[in-house]
């Protein structure tokens, strides 16, 4: 009869889970997504069209665009590879690095070091970056290769 009675019971709630019955929830199978990492074409070059704009912004607002004593872009987040090298006779760090997407080293000094010590040397470019005029400094932004 205890056979017969679990049977039967067995064959009507058979199609039941845990779930339903008040128990622990099966888990959910879900298939794996797997995101492939592409790359555009243009993504290489967006950083490089954003130097040359602000470049020529520096150059329309002071003497140099790129180097030498004038006005350089000098902002820290369009550079990377960054390494101090030493100490200006003005007691700013002085560093090595190279601009996002690009291959030559300079050295010379971060926006955001002058800013604090020398703010009257600082030149607003578009989208919030800042270049730092070497001139008004005694500096010179040098490529090292």
């Amino acid at each position: 009869m205890k056979k017969t009675l679990l049977l039967t019971t067995a064959l009507v709630l058979g199609p039941f889970t845990m779930a339903q019955a008040g128990g622990l929830p099966e888990p959910e199978m879900s298939p794996e997504v797997v995101e492939q990492a592409t790359s555009s074409s243009s993504a290489g070059i967006i950083v490089p069209l954003l130097l040359i704009v602000l470049i020529a912004a520096a150059a329309a607002g002071g003497s140099s665009g790129g180097g030498g004593g004038g006005v350089a872009v000098s902002d820290i987040r369009l550079k990377e590879d960054i390494i101090r090298v030493g100490t200006t006779h003005l007691g700013l760090p002085l560093y090595q690095w190279r601009y996002k997407g690009l291959p030559e080293v300079f050295e010379g000094v971060m926006a955001q070091d002058v800013e604090i010590m020398h703010p009257k040397a600082i030149r607003p470019l578009p989208w919030g970056f800042k270049a730092v005029d070497y001139a008004a400094l005694g500096l010179t932004l040098r490529q090292v290769h």
